[in-house]
């Protein structure tokens, strides 16, 4: 049985793509750094951010905020509407208006991230994101409630499952879930993953760790990862030990997670 915890390796946008994962033939373009916090394991060394708590905002927005009686989540929407042109037509993750939103989406919680779908018939998602920090959930689930209605965007709770988006490239590393394996067996209440990736080799910055964990997200989505998912191991295809192996595609059929509410 592989340690009962759970790895969390850092998910940054692969400059390689203009400041956007490619996922797929679809862009979805992210803030400029994602990462990841361990979940019952030591910090992750690719951290660069520790989980805090609101505590690391200034004294002087939280005063700002306290005076103007209005609440975190109200000032973000307000903020987002006056600049509604500038990030419906935002192209790439790098762009300064990205810089901005990453800072009004830490006032509400410093874990907040964010992802731009395309643009289609007129409509683009913004995803709301914890980044995998299950501590951050609440402040995605009240954002997300909180949001008005806006006639060009459909605001999404968590980086949603994108199954039919089976291949990733992230820093010179490609995979498609239909070639990575993955190996399930209960881990209390949760479901434990062995994740087999061809070709695995281990890298300074530990790409196909990324890309894996990238791939899972996709196939699963952020709030079934956190909450259906106990630990997980990348391993090398090579060598692996015996068992039912299956594609990762077929992962939802293993992970059995609640949705958000």
């Amino acid at each position: 049985m592989p340690p009962n915890k759970r790895l969390k390796l850092a998910a940054r946008v692969d400059l390689e793509a203009g400041g956007a994962r490619r996922l797929g033939n679809e862009s979805f373009f992210s803030a400029p750094q994602l990462k990841r916090d361990p979940l019952g394991g030591a910090e992750s060394t690719f951290m660069t951010r520790a989980p805090r708590t609101l505590a690391l905002l200034p004294a002087s927005l939280l005063l700002a905020s306290s005076l103007l009686g209005q609440k975190p989540e109200g000032r973000f929407w307000n903020w987002f509407q006056a600049h509604d042109s500038a990030l419906f037509a935002v192209k790439t993750g790098n762009e300064p208006i990205c810089g901005e939103l990453s800072e009004e989406l830490h006032r509400v919680h410093p874990a907040l991230t964010f992802e731009f779908g395309p643009v289609e018939s007129g409509r683009r998602e913004f995803v709301l994101s914890a980044d995998g920090i299950k501590d951050a959930f609440p402040a995605v689930l009240a954002l997300g409630r909180a949001a008005p209605a806006m006639s060009r965007w459909t605001i999404i709770r968590f980086r949603p499952p994108r199954p039919d988006v089976t291949q990733v490239s992230l820093g010179g590393v490609h995979l498609d879930a239909r070639s990575v394996e993955f190996l399930a067996e209960p881990d209390g209440e949760r479901t434990g993953l062995t994740v087999s990736v061809p070709e695995y080799r281990a890298t300074p910055n530990k790409t196909y760790e990324q890309a894996a964990y990238l791939l899972l997200d996709g196939m699963l989505g952020e709030y079934a990862v956190e909450t259906g998912v106990g630990f997980i191991e990348i391993v090398a295809a090579e060598g692996r030990r015996p068992g039912q192996w299956r594609p990762l595609t077929q992962v939802r059929e293993a992970v059995r997670a609640a949705s958000p509410r």
